[in-house]
């Protein structure tokens, strides 16, 4: 079937309807696909399951009794790696290689410029294999040293708070060489809480 479209000289363009129909189709479905399809090809994906165990982390911009010295924050993740396809095979070939991970501060005031409103934004290496439907947990440090002597937090008194969303993203590959990688928030509040211990906490 053939119809016809108007165009400016008034002569029209001539198209088969089922053409026409067909690139409608097919436009359509350009721009429709899962988020998996379109974030990474692996056949598996990798889950945070919880950051701290779910809790908030209370950071202290300054440690022992005279806030004589300062200490990194290190929190535990726990993440699990699971096939796409609940039936798919567990193949070697899929098991997770950890390799790096982000961390961003936000402000739920939207007040966000970094080193003035909240901590710059850190990154770091990781060496980890999960394997497929396995588990594993691991220490991340998500405050470092160098954030403590700098704005906003080595602006902190005993008087004031500073609470932040703290976005953990993790990257990595498959061992068959997919590109995977996983995002999760958690609360940080900021403080001179006073404390008297001597060394830094251990995780």
């Amino acid at each position: 079937m053939w119809f016809r479209l108007p165009s400016r000289d008034g002569r029209g363009w001539t198209m088969r309807l089922g053409a026409a129909v067909g690139a409608a189709l097919a436009l359509a479905m350009a721009g429709c696909s899962a988020d998996y399809v379109e974030d990474s090809l692996a056949p598996v994906y990798i889950q945070i399951q919880s950051i701290n165990g779910g809790a908030q982390l209370d950071s202290d911009v300054r440690n022992g009794e005279f806030s004589s010295f300062i200490c990194e924050n290190e929190v535990d993740i726990a993440v699990t790696v699971l096939n796409k396809n609940p039936n798919g095979p567990t193949a070697a070939a899929s098991s997770v290689q950890l390799e790096s991970y982000e961390i961003r501060y936000t402000r739920s005031d939207g007040r966000g410029t970094e080193g003035v409103d909240v901590p710059y934004r850190i990154t770091g290496n990781l060496a980890l294999t999960v394997p497929v439907g396995g588990d594993a947990t691991f220490p991340l440090e998500v405050v470092r040293r160098q954030a403590k002597l700098d704005p906003p937090l080595n602006n902190i008194s005993q008087t004031t708070i500073l609470t932040v969303s703290a976005q953990v993203t993790l990257y990595g590959k498959t061992v068959a060489g997919d590109r995977v990688s996983a995002s999760g928030r958690f609360q940080i509040d900021f403080a001179d809480y006073g404390d008297k211990e001597e060394t830094c906490p251990t995780n």
